[in-house]
């Protein structure tokens, strides 16, 4: 398995597949809002700092994808594919993220423990919780060097 950075100048070849990939495999834990913004995702938004797309292939086949804008706190997903799940990859994907940058926020649902235990198992540690619109719980969580910090005054989760 392969994995990989995608390139701003990369980035429009790959968005639709990518997009795609997503579509096809995110289950219900993905939100519309996500979604709306890995769309909306230009190589202009990859020059900015913070922001980042992984993929995974194997076989020349996409497997994994992890994308992050502002270091997650705008915008944070990771999707496996199925046939690929509980081999390592979406840890792979986080850790190589934080190694990437520095720091990283992601936002999971409470029901989604699949995606909780990569997120601690990679040191990312528990801050806030919150309720969305739908009646989702939502845990909020950051690497350990970001909760020493404190909080920023970006996103109202925080």
């Amino acid at each position: 398995m392969s994995v990989f950075k995608i390139s701003r100048e990369k980035w429009p070849r790959w968005k639709k597949r990518i997009v795609a990939f997503v579509r096809q495999h995110k289950d219900k834990h993905i939100t519309r809002e996500t979604s709306a913004k890995l769309r909306a995702l230009t190589k202009l938004d990859l020059t900015e700092p913070g922001a980042l797309v992984l993929a995974a292939t194997e076989n020349k086949r996409l497997t994994g994808v992890l994308v992050g804008k502002d270091y997650g706190k705008d915008c944070s997903l990771a999707v496996v594919r199925r046939s690929t799940r509980s081999r390592g990859l979406g840890k792979e994907l986080l850790r190589r993220a934080v190694a990437e940058l520095g720091s990283f926020h992601v936002q999971i649902a409470a029901d989604n423990v699949p995606s909780l235990k990569v997120a601690f198992g990679c040191g990312l540690l528990g801050y806030a919780v919150f309720v969305r619109d739908n009646g989702k719980v939502v845990l909020s969580l950051k690497t350990f060097g970001d909760l020493c910090r404190g909080p920023t005054p970006t996103g109202a989760n925080e």
